[in-house]
């Protein structure tokens, strides 16, 4: 009995790693999300709880370090993550989609303008339909005087620039790419768009790192469209360098188009008809190039990436054995 017992002791380890092995294999992207929204809640509980002390955000070196940096939480869970399932080959098919740039320009056509564009039309619809005066097609004294928001906007850049690559390859790489595996790409956009969603859920509550007077709704909608247009733009180009092109104008456009509530005594109505704009868009896509794959093509997937991944290791073996 003594014997059995141990043998069942020693196989204990062992099982409950097979079992989690299996359980994350079957939901990578549950797992993932359940991570990083817990991740999420957890440092934005702390700020909120630091606030009640009295001490702002921006007071307290220590809680802004931490707030910054936990934009990087959802990168590293997806790494790990891809790492745990899928080893060397994982990561390579998880980055993959940035070296493929070379696709035809009206794509980086519409990476650099489409933020504008929903915006104008949005907004333009408003002055049109006399439910708002015309706000001018950027903000107020963005040319000349002392340039204030394009400093803003360089200093900001770096941060812009980091939120796009963990943005882009977490939710868009890891999350719509395995989802659309097993699901036609309009439920993997969705799926992902509502979790992408969720991830700003605490900042809107909390009231950072959000603008200010944002209806939480409207920009649950807003991230879902956006999750829709980018992955119907990966889909047509498997082109992660245009994703992250997207989401740094998307970020950006913030600092330059009179759209966010703050700018006008917390009033949503422009914000509101730019993300009944990109919604819009979305519904379009859909219609136009079918829910299934929401491309002209077979819609990208986590296995096509990774065969991708091993296509290109077996290439390399030969050479580095050479060399």
């Amino acid at each position: 009995m003594p014997i059995l017992s141990g043998a069942s002791t020693v196989e204990t380890p062992l099982n409950v790693y097979l079992h989690m092995r299996q359980l994350v294999s079957r939901f990578p992207v549950l797992c993932f999300v359940l991570l990083t929204l817990g991740y999420q809640f957890a440092v934005m509980g702390f700020i909120a709880w630091r606030s009640k002390a009295g001490i702002h955000l921006h007071e307290d070196r220590l809680v802004h370090m931490v707030f910054r940096l936990r934009l990087f939480g959802p990168l590293i869970f997806a790494a790990l993550l891809t790492w745990y399932l899928e080893g060397r080959a994982g990561i390579v098919a998880l980055f993959n989609g940035f070296r493929h740039w070379r696709v035809p320009a009206r794509w980086y056509a519409l990476a650099f303008s489409w933020k504008f564009l929903f915006t104008w039309c949005g907004i333009g619809c408003l002055a049109l339909l006399g439910i708002r005066a015309w706000p001018g097609f950027f903000v107020d004294g963005l040319w000349g005087g002392d340039w204030a928001t394009l400093k803003n906007l360089l200093k900001a850049f770096p941060f812009i620039v980091a939120i796009a690559f963990v943005e882009e390859t977490s939710w868009m790489k890891y999350c719509v790419t395995r989802l659309q595996d097993r699901y036609p790409a309009a439920v993997a956009c969705l799926l992902t768009g509502i979790g992408w969603a969720l991830w700003y859920m605490p900042m809107l509550l909390v009231g950072e790192g959000v603008p200010d007077g944002y209806p939480v709704a409207v920009f649950m909608a807003s991230m879902v469209a956006l999750t829709f247009l980018l992955g119907w733009a990966y889909n047509m180009t498997r082109s992660g360098t245009v994703l992250l092109v997207m989401q740094i104008v998307s970020n950006c456009a913030f600092f330059l188009l009179p759209v966010l509530p703050g700018l006008h005594n917390l009033d949503a109505a422009y914000v509101n008809s730019f993300v009944a704009a990109n919604v819009l868009s979305a519904l379009l896509l859909v219609l136009v190039f079918g829910w299934r794959e929401l491309g002209r093509d077979k819609r990208a997937t986590w296995s096509e990436a990774l065969a991708e991944a091993g296509a290109e290791r077996s290439l390399q073996a030969p050479l580095r054995r050479a060399a």
